[in-house]
């Protein structure tokens, strides 16, 4: 397939510019700048279709932040409801895939039922201004002020798979009537896929102890990392049907009885295990060129050891060739991190502690190759992909021109804030349109077969 490198052209306003630092990685300088700070422990952070960084904080708060002037606009403030305590809160969130016909965001957070601690999976509906609850999809899961998990991935197939921690009950990960300390797998309504491997359970993988990242890689592979105890941080291949050990196995199956489990339990090893321990958190895969260390690379932020590590696979994606470790000590603790198209990298921050000591003295963080100049590439007997939209800024009533190269053709889709697609036109050659919309940001894209060409925001005055 051909793949397109987009363009994106950086808006900065006023209140955008701020305190800028510089981190050298192997042979790019990176510039790093303060996007929003004063959160409770930035949880989950995700690029959004509206260009926006949609984002948890452990406290109970969901929010959308405009990555350039940092403007926070709350979405939902469940901080009444939301038990917060050391890991326990509010945690992992992911938006649906086709968010602009189904704007559904899923949230799991852990709350009280009487004294006992217990974790959920809501479904949200995106309003435009807020998120209103419309369904539980899953409840009463036992919870802990520690080892919670909590990850949510959508898959291609329309299925949602949920780490979910042991609660510090090293009874349950094997205990599969039992989903602590499993990776579930669920239709988006809650309901249990025909084809788990129990039809009847929404139990996909068994044995783990706290995971806290999962991703889905180019390569179709699922990778997790996963807390291990006072040994063993984890870096796995999430496979349905295995067992991943704990509590008899952390790490590798390296002991006698490690052994004699796993080879009775069809127990998956890790790709790689950390002892001392690092803390792994979340994982995400970067595949842009405006940072050759990271391009086409696995990112993992890491908590205990402060930094960013960056693994390359080899052709299959089942084992390490190379793995760097950058950022050490730059920002403290790394909790998240998410990627924008322009491939700018955007890292939610700690603290400097396990515990948080300092509420809402958080911070997102801004990552990018100020010096890396974008064009479009294909492939070389193909033609080049051009493409000139002006003026930006552009007043009211103003006609906006498009200009394709010779004989191309796109569509040209625009969307404002609350990703509402407002304009939907096919492009070929040059185009002018009449803008028929109120003031304000909107963001808009080109897409041809071969999927999204190029994406920018779009100022209206």
């Amino acid at each position: 397939m051909i793949r397109f490198i987009s363009i994106f052209i950086i808006i900065l306003s006023a209140q955008a510019v701020k305190a800028q630092d510089t981190h050298l990685l192997d042979s790019t300088t990176l510039t790093s700048r303060l996007v929003k700070d004063g959160l409770d422990i930035p949880w989950e952070i995700i690029w959004g279709p509206d260009d926006h960084i949609w984002c948890t904080e452990r406290y109970g708060r969901v929010s959308r932040i405009d990555p350039m002037t940092g403007q926070q606009s709350v979405l939902l403030d469940l901080s009444g409801e939301v038990f917060e305590q050391s890991e326990a809160g509010m945690l992992g969130m992911v938006l649906h895939p086709d968010f602009a016909n189904n704007p559904h965001v899923f949230i799991a957070y852990t709350y009280l039922e009487g004294n006992s601690i217990l974790e959920r999976l809501v479904r949200f509906e995106y309003t435009g201004t807020s998120l209103m609850a419309v369904d539980t999809l899953v409840e009463n899961i036992v919870g802990n002020t520690t080892h919670i998990g909590c990850r949510l991935i959508i898959l291609p197939d329309n299925t949602m798979l949920m780490s979910t921690g042991d609660a510090q009950n090293q009874s349950l990960p094997q205990n599969e009537n039992s989903v602590v300390g499993k990776i579930l797998r669920m239709n988006l309504d809650g309901t249990i896929p025909t084809d788990n491997p129990n039809p009847e359970s929404l139990v996909w993988s068994t044995g783990h102890r706290n995971a806290q990242g999962i991703w889905l890689a180019p390569n179709g592979i699922l990778y997790s990392s996963e807390h291990g105890p006072t040994t063993d941080d984890e870096l796995n291949i999430l496979k349905p049907n295995k067992n991943y050990g704990w509590p008899v196995v952390a790490g590798y199956c390296d002991t006698p009885p490690e052994n004699a489990f796993c080879e009775e339990n069809n127990v998956e090893e890790p790709l790689v295990a950390y002892t001392p321990t690092i803390a792994p958190s979340d994982i995400i895969w970067y595949d842009h060129p405006s940072i050759p260390e990271f391009q086409d690379k696995l990112l993992m932020t890491v908590l205990k050891d402060r930094s960013l590590i960056v693994y390359t696979f080899n052709e299959a994606g089942d084992s390490i060739i190379t793995e760097h470790k950058y950022l050490k000590n730059d920002f403290g603790r790394l909790r998240d991190v998410c990627i924008a198209p322009s491939g700018k990298v955007y890292l939610a921050t700690n603290g400097n502690s396990w515990a948080n000591n300092n509420p809402f003295s958080h911070s997102i963080m801004e990552l990018s190759n100020e010096a890396y100049v974008a064009t479009f590439a294909t492939d070389l007997e193909q033609p080049e992909f051009q493409v000139t939209v002006f003026p930006n800024p552009i007043a009211q009533g103003q006609t906006l021109t498009i200009k394709l190269a010779q004989s191309q053709q796109s569509n040209f889709e625009l969307y404002n804030t609350t990703g509402q697609l407002v304009i939907n036109e096919q492009i070929t050659g040059d185009t002018k349109l009449d803008l028929d919309v109120e003031a304000g940001i909107y963001y808009y894209r080109f897409v041809s077969e071969d999927g999204m060409m190029k994406s920018e925001s779009l100022v209206v005055e």
